[in-house]
C-alpha cells in the first residue's frame, strides 16, 4: 500500500492531527499513560520528557531529558521507533505496530532504563555502547562515531553499504577513529575540534558509486597535499581508511 500524499499543509496538518489522536487512543485502550507529543507530523510523532534523570548526560555537560521518535508512512510498514537520551539515540527499531511503539515510548518516559526496555521491546536495538553510556557518559568523539554507526543499520532512513563500510573501516583505525568525523554528501572528512566550526584534519574520502574510494586531501590541507599530491583510488573501503590515517600529520606529543 503507498504512502498517501498530501497536496496542501493544511491536509498535512489534519494528518498529523489525526495520527496524535490515533497514538493516544491506542495509549488509553491499553491502559498506558503517554505524554502528549512535543511535535506531530503526518507520519510522525516527537516526545520529549521534563525532568532529565540525573545519571544520563547524553554527552553533553548538561543531564539531557528522555525523548522518543515514531515514524510511520500509513503504508503498510512497520513503525520506526527511536528512544533518546538528550540528542544521544540508544535504542531503535521497527515495531511489530503502533501499539507496541506506544508500549515503549511509555515505558521510556516512566524511567525504565535500558536493560528493562531490551526485555520488554525486543524489537528494538540496543547495542553494547549504549548501555556502556547510559552508566557513564562515553567520550564524546566515540560518540559521534557510535551514533553515526548504528545509524547505519536501524535508522529509518538507510544509506548505501558502501558509505557504512567506509565508516566502519575508518572507525577501525586508531588514528581516525580519535578525530570527530564529518561528512558531507557521502564524503567523509575529520576534525581535530568536536564542535563547529570543525578544523580540518586535512584529509576526505569519497564512496563512488562503484564500490571504490577516493583519498584526497581535503580543502588544501598542506601537509596532507604533500603526503598525497594527488587523489588516489582504491577497491576497498578498508584501503581507503589505512591510507587516510597513513597521510595525516603527526600527532603533537
Amino acid at each position: 500500500m503507498p504512502s498517501p500524499t498530501y497536496e496542501t499543509q493544511a491536509e498535512r496538518d489534519a494528518a498529523a492531527a489525526a495520527f496524535g489522536t490515533e497514538l493516544a487512543e491506542l495509549a488509553a485502550a491499553a491502559g498506558l499513560p503517554l505524554p502528549a507529543p512535543d511535535q506531530l507530523y503526518w507520519c510522525g510523532a516527537d516526545f520529549r520528557g521534563g525532568l532529565p534523570r540525573p545519571a544520563a548526560r547524553g554527552g553533553s555537560e548538561l543531564p539531557a531529558p528522555d525523548a522518543a521518535r515514531i515514524w510511520w508512512k500509513h503504508d503498510g510498514s512497520a513503525p520506526h521507533l527511536s528512544l533518546s537520551r538528550g540528542v544521544v539515540p540508544l535504542a531503535m527499531g521497527d515495531a511489530p505496530d503502533l501499539t507496541e511503539a506506544v508500549r515503549a515510548v511509555s515505558g521510556w518516559f516512566a524511567g525504565a532504563d535500558l536493560t528493562e526496555i531490551r526485555r520488554t521491546a525486543p524489537f528494538l536495538h540496543v547495542q553494547d555502547w549504549a548501555l556502556a553510556h547510559e552508566r557513564a557518559p562515553l567520550d564524546r568523539v566515540e560518540l559521534e562515531w557510535r551514533i553515526r554507526l548504528q545509524s547505519f543499520d536501524h535508522a529509518w532512513h538507510r544509506e548505501p553499504d558502501r558509505v557504512r563500510d567506509l565508516w566502519r573501516a575508518a572507525f577501525a583505525q586508531p588514528r581516525l577513529r580519535r578525530l570527530r568525523p564529518v561528512s558531507s554528501h557521502y564524503v567523509l572528512w575529520f576534525s581535530t575540534k568536536l564542535l563547529f566550526p570543525y578544523e580540518n584534519a586535512g584529509v576526505a574520502v569519497e564512496p563512488h558509486t562503484d564500490g571504490t574510494y577516493r583519498v584526497r586531501s581535503h580543502r588544501g590541507h598542506r601537509a596532507v597535499a604533500a603526503a598525497l599530491p594527488e587523489p588516489v583510488t582504491v577497491a576497498t573501503a578498508a584501503e581507503a581508511a589505512a591510507l587516510a590515517a597513513a597521510v595525516l600529520p603527526p600527532e603533537p606529543r
